[in-house]
């Protein structure tokens, strides 16, 4: 009697296992392919003078998709003299498109609209009279460049005080352009990497 009871059981329990693996996998091949969230994007504080992106003029000699990744220091400090000097340029002059070209948001061209007329400059800012240092490559990839260093423009601004920073530059289709500015190394200034551009 307890040997075709056992069976039946033992039957019930496959049967129902079973039609609960193949009610799960018809419900997932319907539900189509998942779905992932971008992560948030953080936005942290303004620049000193506030953010802003560019196109590097001369990029490493490799090819494909690792073409704009960042090898040296040198290259990083590159990078950010040209956006630096695109942004102040576009304030000296008032430029709003000279701006965007500069920018990775839209917010940012608005920031720096509002320093028009304000900011107060010795003379015409040039590329030369940015100085950069203690820089350090944070992180260098295809779609992302994190450099920590210290600027100083006093050189056009005799009123402008030093600052360092993490600075999140992203790479769009017109070239490198900085995202954000992150005042502390430790911030959570990765999140800037990863997320999606928008």
């Amino acid at each position: 009697m307890f040997g075709p009871m056992r069976w039946l059981i033992a039957a019930l329990v496959v049967v129902g296992l079973a039609a609960g693996v193949w009610l799960l996998w018809t419900r997932s091949a319907d539900d189509g392919p998942p779905v992932t969230e971008a992560a948030p994007s953080t936005t942290t504080t303004t620049l000193p003078q506030p953010t802003t992106s560019t196109t590097l003029g001369s990029e490493p000699s490799t090819t494909g998709e690792d073409s704009h990744v960042v090898q040296t220091v040198e290259e990083a400090e590159e990078i950010l003299r040209e956006l630096w000097f695109g942004w102040f340029e576009g304030i000296y002059n008032q430029d709003e498109e000279r701006i965007r070209e500069v920018v990775v948001l839209e917010e940012t061209v608005e920031t720096a609209k509002e320093s028009f007329g304000s900011l107060s400059f010795s003379e015409a800012p040039t590329q030369q009279l940015i100085a950069l240092s203690r820089t350090e490559v944070l992180r260098s990839d295809a779609t992302c460049l994190a450099v920590w260093s210290e600027l100083d423009v006093s050189g056009f601004r005799p009123d402008a005080v030093g600052s360092s920073g993490v600075y999140v530059i992203r790479h769009t289709d017109a070239g490198w352009a900085l995202l954000s500015v992150w005042p502390n190394r430790n911030d959570v200034w990765e999140a800037e990497c990863e997320s999606l551009l928008r």
